[in-house]
């Protein structure tokens, strides 16, 4: 989950289980300061998953990944 991640309160645990399924992790954003914060709702994911494809607290797809070598 990384250092950052705090337990969710039970009714947010949807929220930040859709955000782990599609890459995003729970890290520190000290070294990414002007990256949008993850949403603080379940009703919010769908928006900020449209607005942040490249989020740098998001994981690149493993195929991506290995086409690059």
């Amino acid at each position: 989950m990384g250092r950052s991640f705090k337990a969710p309160k039970r009714t947010d645990v949807a929220q930040v289980e859709a955000l782990w399924r599609r890459g995003y992790r729970f890290w520190s954003y000290r070294s990414h300061p002007g990256a949008e914060p993850l949403p603080a709702t379940l009703k919010e994911v769908s928006g900020f998953l449209r607005r942040n494809p490249d989020h740098p607290m998001r994981l690149k797809p493993a195929r991506a990944a290995a086409g690059r070598r």
